[in-house]
């Protein structure tokens, strides 16, 4: 792309309105969703949120909770048809 990280990181900032680990977040925040919607309540949200890559599920759940206003067992029982997570 022969450009420098911080004009990297500006363009991206002035297009999206976030920062790159913002941006990040929201990109595997989404991801999230769509596996969700592929496997249904058959995934756990230990194993989603390490195949989007969080490193800890507590923080994944924290950030999905910020994102969306729902824990992600809460999305799973609202949005996903299927039987209840256990």
């Amino acid at each position: 792309m022969n450009t420098s990280k911080s004009t990297l990181y500006k363009k991206l900032k002035s297009l999206t309105g976030l920062n790159t680990s913002s941006f990040i977040r929201n990109v595997r925040l989404k991801a999230a969703c769509r596996i969700m919607e592929e496997k249904g309540v058959s995934i756990r949200v230990s194993e989603l949120a390490y195949a989007v890559g969080f490193n800890d599920p507590k923080y994944f759940s924290s950030c999905f909770k910020k994102e969306f206003g729902m824990l992600p067992t809460e999305y799973l029982d609202r949005f996903i048809p299927g039987e209840e997570q256990s």
